[in-house]
C-alpha cells in the first residue's frame, strides 16, 4: 500500500465530503439558484469519486477488486466542464442550452470512455497487471486506453479550453461580488492546467511519476477555501413587506414567509427599476430586467417569486395595471391608447389581466369611476 497517496487522498476526501454537505445545505435552501447549485454539486461528487479511486488504488483493494480500474477516468475529465458550467450558471446561462453544445462538452468523456473500453473487457488479473507496469513506468504503458500523461494532458486542455472559453464569452454582470466569484473560478481553471503541465513536465525531466492525488489536494483545499468564505449559505429573515399587488388593486397579501435577505435587498432593487417606468417597454423581459439591475434571470426571478409571491409577468402587471388605473381614471385617453403606453402588446392581454386583478374591464372601470364622480 501507498501511505503517502493513500493519507492525501483521505484528506481530499474529507475535504470533499465538507463540500458535499455545504453544497447539499445550499441546494435545498437557494430553491431558485438550483442550477447553479447542480454543476457545483456535480463537481463535488467528482472530487469526492476522485478521492475515492485514489483511496482504492493506493490500497490493495485495487487487487481484490479490479473491476473498478478506470471506471471512472470518462467522469472525472467532466471536472473542468462542470466549474465552466457553474460559471455561466450563475450568470443566468445555461451552458447546455442547445444539441450542439451537449456534444462539445460531452466530447472529452465520450473519447475516453471509447479508448478505454478495450481495457474495461479485459480479466481483472490483466488490469491489475496493466497498472503495476504502468506503475513502474509509463512506457511499459500497452493498452490504448489513456493512462498517465496522455490522461492528464486531456484534462489540462480541457481547462484551458474552458478558461478560454469563459474568457471569450465575458461576464454578463455588473455585480462586483458575482465577477470577483467568477475570477476565483478562472484561477481554478489555470490551476488544474498548471498541475497537469507541471506532472507530465516532471516525468519527460526527471522521470519522476507523482501521483495526482498531490496536486488535488492543493486544488481541492483552495475551491473549499472559496465555497466557505465567498459563497455565503443563506440567511433567512421574516419577511415584512407586502406584495406589490395589495398596492396595486389586490386586496390579497402574502403569508409571511422566511426569505433570503439578499433576495429582499435584491427585491427593492428590482421594484425601483419598475418605478422608474421599466415596465412600460412592450419587449420587457426578466433578462433584461436582470441586466439592468446587474443580477442574473435565476436571482432576479427568485427574488419575485419569494418576496411578491407571483411570477415575473402577474408582477409586472402589477405595476401596469395600477398605471392604466391612473391614466383611466385622470386622462381621457382611450382604452387602447392606455393599453400600449403601459406596457401591454395587445388590448386581449390587457383586458384579461385587468379582469384578474381589479375585477372588471378596464372599460367598465372609467364608466364606474365616472358615475361615482358624478354622485
Amino acid at each position: 500500500m501507498n501511505y503517502w497517496t493513500g493519507t492525501v487522498a483521505l484528506i481530499c476526501l474529507c475535504i470533499g465530503v465538507i463540500l458535499l454537505f455545504a453544497s447539499l445545505s445550499w441546494f435545498v435552501n437557494r430553491q431558485q439558484d438550483r442550477l447553479p447549485m447542480a454543476y457545483l454539486l456535480a463537481l463535488v461528487c467528482l472530487v469526492i469519486l476522485q478521492s475515492l479511486e485514489f483511496m482504492y488504488q493506493a490500497s490493495n483493494l485495487m487487487e481484490r477488486f479490479p473491476f473498478f480500474l478506470k471506471l471512472f477516468d470518462p467522469l472525472i475529465v467532466m471536472m473542468p466542464f462542470c466549474i465552466f458550467g457553474y460559471i455561466r450558471a450563475i450568470q443566468g446561462d445555461n451552458a447546455l442550452n442547445k444539441t450542439g453544445d451537449w456534444w462539445l462538452h460531452a466530447a472529452p468523456m465520450i473519447l475516453v470512455a471509447v479508448l478505454a473500453i478495450p481495457f474495461w473487457s479485459m480479466p481483472g488479473e490483466l488490469k491489475v497487471y496493466w497498472m503495476f507496469q504502468g506503475r513502474i513506468a509509463e512506457s511499459l504503458w500497452q493498452p490504448i486506453t489513456l493512462y498517465g500523461n496522455s490522461y492528464l494532458a486531456v484534462i489540462g486542455a480541457s481547462s484551458l479550453f474552458y478558461w478560454w472559453l469563459q474568457r471569450k464569452k465575458g461576464i454578463n454582470t455588473r455585480k462586483a461580488a458575482v465577477r470577483e466569484w467568477v475570477r476565483h473560478l478562472q484561477l481554478i481553471q489555470l490551476i488544474i492546467a498548471a498541475s497537469m503541465t507541471f506532472r507530465i513536465i516532471v516525468y519527460f525531466v526527471i522521470g519522476e511519476s507523482f501521483s495526482v492525488a498531490f496536486v488535488l489536494a492543493p486544488t481541492t483545499a483552495y475551491l473549499t477555501y472559496l465555497l466557505l468564505t465567498h459563497a455565503h449559505p443563506p440567511m433567512h429573515i421574516q419577511r415584512t413587506a407586502a406584495v406589490p399587488l395589495a398596492s396595486q388593486g389586490s386586496t390579497e397579501q402574502s403569508n409571511p414567509a422566511l426569505v433570503d435577505e439578499t433576495d429582499v435587498t435584491l427585491f427593492k432593487e428590482l421594484g425601483h427599476a419598475m418605478e422608474k417606468g421599466l415596465f412600460r417597454e412592450n419587449t420587457l423581459t426578466l433578462r433584461t430586467l436582470a441586466e439592468t439591475c446587474g443580477t442574473t434571470t435565476h436571482q432576479a426571478s427568485a427574488a419575485i417569486n419569494l418576496c411578491a409571491g407571483s411570477n415575473f409577468y402577474e408582477w409586472v402587471n402589477g405595476y401596469r395595471i395600477k398605471a392604466a388605473c391612473e391614466a383611466l381614471n385622470d386622462t381621457a385617453q382611450s382604452v387602447s391608447e392606455i393599453c400600449y403606453e403601459v406596457g401591454f402588446n395587445s388590448k386581449s392581454t390587457f383586458n384579461t389581466a385587468f379582469r384578474k386583478q381589479v375585477g372588471c374591464t378596464p372599460t367598465e372601470y372609467r364608466k364606474k369611476n365616472l358615475m361615482s364622480l358624478t354622485r
